[in-house]
């Protein structure tokens, strides 16, 4: 019986171990979120990238019930990496955050601690993205407040200007879509509605 137990105790400690050493590949570090009026700018630090499969990205806006809103592959890069996440559906006033870590050589799977974002995003802007990110057609809600031309850019961050048109708006909700370039490569840009009296500026994820 004492041998039974003996053997019992070992198995436990060096299935610790192995959970600890797995713990220790898994650290997450800086995991933060900086809430803009376009999206929350999800980074975080792993310790032992080539320990890690994937990352699923957690949302939740009651702390209790999460889903997962992105799957991020790990890079083929050795030790520790940094990974950022634009999380552009943040019209809600709180939001929650966390991350489920896929380690290679294990059944087991880690979470990062939670982070809170309070959303940065006013309930009377007046124009919003649709399905962001985009790919080849970028549609958005301009809101007018009277019949009336608008020039509509895209910059890039640099404050290029890559894409210009003008539009003819009514009073009330307009849904807009421009066509996007296959030249335009992945990235963030700025949208712009400019009527000569009101200027509008929002972000979006170019896939």
């Amino acid at each position: 019986m004492k041998k039974i137990i003996i053997l019992l105790l070992i198995g436990v400690s060096i299935f610790t171990q192995s959970l600890n050493a797995q713990l220790d590949l898994a650290f997450i570090s800086n995991f933060s979120a900086n809430p803009t009026n376009s999206f929350n700018q999800l980074s975080w630090t792993i310790a032992s990238n080539q320990a890690v499969y994937s990352f699923e990205i957690e949302k939740s806006t009651n702390g209790n019930d999460f889903k997962t809103i992105a799957v991020l592959a790990t890079t083929e890069k050795l030790n520790a990496e940094n990974y950022t996440y634009a999380d552009t559906a943040n019209s809600a006033d709180k939001i929650m955050y966390r991350l489920r870590v896929l380690i290679k050589s294990s059944q087991h799977d880690f979470y990062s601690r939670i982070i809170l974002v309070k959303s940065k995003m006013k309930a009377d802007d007046g124009t919003r993205i649709m399905e962001n990110p985009v790919r080849d057609k970028l549609y958005f809600n301009y809101n007018s407040t009277k019949v009336q031309a608008a020039d509509i850019k895209v910059y890039s961050l640099t404050g290029k200007i890559l894409i210009s048109q003008k539009i003819n708006s009514f009073k009330g909700n307009n849904l807009i879509t421009i066509p996007l370039s296959s030249g335009l490569t992945p990235g963030i840009y700025v949208l712009e509605i400019n009527t000569g009296i009101v200027n509008q500026t929002v972000k979006f994820v170019k896939q």
